[in-house]
């Protein structure tokens, strides 16, 4: 019997690409328990109303003012707590999975040694000596270890990502981790060069939550390459005609 998975994210005004990871996750978790828990920190798109009538979600309101430091990364961790099963799949709500087989992938991989497993993010950051880490739009891990291994806070200000630390963590306690490249998706292709990506059977957005906050400033980032009506609207009209999604 395959281990139970409990499946986290964290949402605020992204209706279409939360109900598309709740459904996908719906339809690959290959007959598997699990449950969806969602963490909302303050969504007015509908998103709650949604995520409240599907019966194998657990909804968990989170004000934006309750967090300090890295609110997104808080709001995980709450939502792990808050999980009943000690295999976690932490997943970025502009994420879902593509492949019947993406639980077996990481949860079932995980072991006494191997405490991690997901998406290997590579970039050099000051906090981190060696070039990679778990990119926390897709890592599993136990729940047990929260707070030991895992910690999905920045606790070294800019010199890493969110979630980074949890890979130091890992491999400085002599562990293992379970890397997936990520790669692009050109089923999905919007016109930029590196996203949207795949990585061990999961489809990642990227972007999506801070569109929402600050188009400008990705804008800048991409070259303009990546903005609400080049890149959002086209991928969102290429996930809805590849699902056949009414939404």
């Amino acid at each position: 019997m395959s281990e139970p998975a409990s499946i986290v994210t964290v949402t605020r005004n992204g209706y279409f690409f939360v109900r598309l990871l709740v459904e996908k996750v719906r339809e690959l978790a290959a007959g598997r328990d699990y449950e969806i828990i969602a963490v909302d920190r303050g969504s007015s798109d509908g998103t709650r109303d949604w995520l409240r009538a599907q019966p194998d979600v657990r909804l968990i309101g989170l004000r934006q003012w309750r967090t300090r430091g890295h609110g997104h990364g808080e709001a995980a961790e709450a939502g792990v707590r808050a999980a009943r099963h000690e295999r976690i799949v932490l997943l970025d709500s502009d994420a879902h999975p593509l492949d019947p087989a993406w639980l077996d992938a990481c949860i079932g991989r995980l072991d006494a040694h191997h405490r991690l497993a997901g998406a290997v993010f590579r970039d050099r950051h000051a906090g981190n000596p060696h070039g990679w880490y778990v990119h926390p739009h897709f890592m599993a891990f136990f729940k047990s270890d929260l707070g030991r291994l895992i910690v999905l806070r920045k606790l070294r200000g800019d010199t890493t990502d969110t979630g980074e630390e949890a890979t130091l963590r890992v491999l400085a306690a002599g562990k293992g981790v379970v890397g997936h490249p990520i790669v692009f998706c050109p089923q999905f292709a919007v016109g930029h060069p590196r996203v949207p990506t795949a990585a061990g059977g999961v489809f990642h957005a990227w972007y999506v939550s801070r569109l929402e906050r600050n188009e400008a400033e990705v804008a800048r980032e991409t070259g303009g390459a990546v903005t609400r009506a080049l890149y959002l609207a086209p991928l969102q009209a290429k996930l809805r005609s590849a699902y056949g999604l009414a939404y």
